[in-house]
């Protein structure tokens, strides 16, 4: 059959790329679950069939054959556009072929918007004007009939339930306005029922994917999927490992046998895993993943990928390093298509086998989570879960048939805990994902009934006595008095976790001229360094080490004595993880909580953490003088109780309407929607600051300068994804109420070599002028 000579891109045919958009989308269904897969696979094959049909137009295919000089004036014109007329005719398919739960309006969002974010579903089906309707006719004359007869031959041939026609376009676009009246209608009276949301994420997801692949990637061959049996890995890791001495090892090993010993029953989806720090909750939530990965794969023909998220940069390393470990040990090579690590400074860098990926297919199949394992942050996960957002939402799709690990959950705030639990409870329910919450202070998310124990987590607690915890809060102190309190002692280790960056400075300020060995973290010292002295402190190198918070969760470091200032109980909890973890002290590790206050008397902690948190954690801790690690479970659920009772979920409730009602984006700030949800609040506005810190920087800020010249915005993106990794390695975060005088280049702030010393200081990074005791790091 003749082509339609009708083109969706330079030199691909429109049949091609709609036909090769229907090809990824089933593919992508295919992986997930079977009712799924029957419920929606005609409605997936309609929107992949339609959603550039508008670009059948003259006005597009001008726009097509144009220069680069007139292209840029063609696209304006809204004649070029294309969604609005596609979304129309996958509107009125799916509404004869299934018109049941809202399944035609979910095609004509999924269509309209594949180009851009989601919005306030009632304000999508309120904006047609008549002026949108001419526009549409005028379009729809424009097409060439013989050519599009062609097209429509071939979607028909596809498995277009319809033989598309222009007159039977004409109809639809004349009783459209009709169908958006009755659709406000049933719209404003939405059951509550977050499955909507999920129902429409999902078919919009799954054709953003198909669409990038089938543009950028081309080839299906790349998503064959790996099988092996995993359910031995970690065991086969730990046969070949040489663990380092430890007295916790005896525990460590009772807690994995617990876990790994435990039947599984299928129909329970969500698990905690409750352990007190350092009894190696990152390989047993894995080997248990990977255990229920192989049962889900015998029983149900199920080949769930494994998504491992964690709050912080600071610790995806040091773990994604194990998962390594544990691969090689297993003789295989963890290339990205069986392990992958997504956040937004990784590097573009796709392996499959002995194939490396050009930068812009590498960017594809990382955003896109293509691996069996993916290693990423809770920003990454949430974030893709609740958003409005095209690049977030690519991904949502992929969360269908998944095992996801939720380590150190409990840094998720307190506001969202409502939240999350509605939505985790229907993401399991609807879409066949199983989740693993890991941490050492569970918080109160779900109620008992609604989660499965996977230790016996009192008989753990109870266990261990390595750590005494001494609260000193008899009265707020300066840093002075925090530093004369202290005689340090030459034979033992001193980890001090700070609020603000500012205190952390100063107190370090103290203590260099000391004989002892110490260094010094902060979100002020590039990356590149800050893994470094992580990677020092690991191996034993200093005897003080002065902080902020950004070791607290999952850093897998060991010191006999913490000082913590005052904050939220389990951030304090978390802290005393970093002592004694691995019982080898001759001696119980101790662990002080002091309330510190600046020059203005004002504590540090009130300009960071909320203030009845803050008054909870000083009342329960208050009650006694030592604390010792056998109570800390007992505390940490008053602590959870507690602020369960005080803390309101307003925010929670107000996302979750919006959820329901489909309100993704408004224009209202006072109205709730989907979009105002932000895991991390920013606490004051930053600045990126490049530090040309050595040779290596310096040759990366060259190659950025000479990327910056390329006109052609796609390729400049292209070549600076290349070198991203390396670039964000000297890339900090400050305040942007500093008043040093940087110079701005090319949208970043830049601190050249020459400069160095004048405003970065090699132990403590930069030096802020101007800077409060409130600027923070988090």
């Amino acid at each position: 059959m003749c082509s339609s000579n009708l083109y969706s891109h330079p030199d691909v045919l429109l049949e091609d790329h709609l036909i090769g958009v229907a090809q990824f989308s089933e593919l992508f269904l295919c992986e997930k679950p079977p009712e799924i897969q029957e419920e929606l696979r005609d409605i997936v094959k309609i929107i992949a069939l339609t959603h550039d049909i508008g670009k059948a137009t003259s006005y597009f295919q001008c726009y097509l054959k144009a220069n680069d000089k007139e292209k840029e004036e063609i696209k304006k014109k809204k004649e070029t556009h294309h969604s609005l007329f596609s979304a129309i005719c996958a509107y009125f398919i799916v509404k004869e072929k299934r018109a049941e739960k809202f399944f035609p309006l979910f095609s004509y969002i999924a269509v309209k918007r594949h180009h851009g974010d989601l919005i306030d579903v009632l304000d999508e089906i309120s904006l047609f004007t008549d002026e949108e309707k001419k526009l549409l006719l005028q379009q729809l004359d424009s097409i060439d009939e013989k050519s599009f007869k062609k097209l429509a031959s071939k979607l028909k041939k596809e498995g277009l339930p319809i033989f598309l026609t222009k007159e039977c376009i004409r109809g639809w676009i004349e009783n459209f306005p009709e169908e958006l009246k009755k659709l406000k209608k049933e719209v404003r009276n939405l059951d509550k029922d977050v499955r909507h949301y999920l129902y429409l994420n999902f078919l919009y997801s799954l054709l953003l994917d198909a669409d990038k692949n089938e543009v950028v990637v081309k080839t299906r061959d790349i998503f064959e999927r790996k099988t092996f049996n995993t359910s031995d890995w970690v065991n086969n890791y730990k046969k070949n490992k040489k663990f380092d001495f430890s007295s916790i090892n005896p525990l460590r090993e009772e807690a994995y046998q617990e876990v790994m010993s435990k039947e599984i029953s299928l129909d329970k989806k969500i698990y905690s895993l409750n352990l007190p720090t350092g009894l190696g909750k990152t390989l047993i939530s894995l080997s248990f993943a990977l255990k229920l990965r192989e049962k889900l794969k015998n029983e149900k023909n199920i080949h769930p990928r494994i998504i491992y998220a964690l709050p912080f940069l600071s610790i995806i390393e040091q773990n994604f390093s194990v998962f390594e470990s544990v691969i090689k040990s297993n003789h295989l090579e963890p290339t990205s298509d069986i392990l992958l690590k997504h956040h937004h400074l990784s590097g573009i860098s796709y392996q499959k086998e002995n194939n490396e990926f050009e930068t812009d297919e590498a960017k594809i199949l990382i955003e896109g989570w293509n691996s069996e394992i993916i290693v990423t942050t809770f920003m990454q996960l949430f974030h893709t879960l609740i958003s409005n957002q095209n690049k977030n939402l690519r991904k949502f799709h992929k969360l269908s048939n998944s095992i996801i690990i939720l380590d150190e959950v409990q840094s998720i705030p307190i506001k969202y805990w409502s939240l999350l639990q509605t939505i985790m409870k229907k993401l399991s329910d609807s879409l066949n994902v199983y989740i693993i919450f890991a941490t050492a202070t569970e918080p109160l998310i779900f109620e008992k009934n609604e989660i499965t124990s996977l230790v016996n987590k009192d008989s753990y607690f109870s266990s261990l006595n390595r750590v005494l915890l001494i609260p000193v809060l008899d009265k707020s102190r300066t840093l002075e008095e925090l530093f004369n309190y202290f005689q340090l002692d030459n034979g033992k280790s001193y980890l001090f976790i700070f609020n603000t960056i500012a205190s952390a400075k100063r107190f370090y300020e103290m203590i260099e001229n000391l004989s002892i060995s110490h260094t010094f973290l902060s979100t002020h010292i590039t990356p590149r360094e800050r893994l470094q002295r992580i990677r020092e402190i690991k191996a034993n190198m200093y005897q003080v080490v002065i902080t902020t918070q950004l070791v607290e969760a999952g850093v897998d470091i060991d010191f006999d004595i913490v000082v913590r200032d005052m904050a939220p109980l389990d951030s304090i909890n978390q802290a005393a993880g970093r002592c004694n973890r691995n019982n080898n002290s001759k001696s119980k590790g101790v662990v002080y909580v002091f309330e510190l206050k600046d020059d203005n008397d004002r504590t540090y902690a009130s300009y960071i953490y909320d203030c009845v948190l803050l008054d909870i954690t000083k009342k329960i801790l208050s009650e006694k003088e030592e604390i010792k690690e056998d109570e800390f479970l007992k505390l940490i659920e008053d602590y959870y109780n507690e602020t369960k009772n005080k803390k309101t979920q307003n925010v929670s409730k107000n996302l979750l309407e919006a959820i329901e009602k489909l309100k993704y984006d408004t224009e209202d700030k006072n109205v709730p929607s989907i979009s105002a949800f932000k895991l991390i609040e920013e606490d004051y506005n930053k600045i990126d600051v490049f530090i040309e810190f050595d040779d290596i920087a310096k040759g990366v800020w060259q190659d950025f300068l000479k990327i910056k010249e390329i006109g052609n915005r796609f390729l400049k993106k292209q070549h600076f994804d290349s070198i991203k990794d390396q670039f964000y390695q000297y890339v900090i975060c400050v305040p942007a109420s500093i008043k040093n005088s940087l110079e701005l280049v090319n949208g970043i702030y830049y601190l050249s070599n020459d400069k160095l010393r004048e405003f970065y200081d090699l132990e403590t990074g930069f030096i802020t002028e101007g800077m409060t005791s409130s600027a923070v790091v988090l």
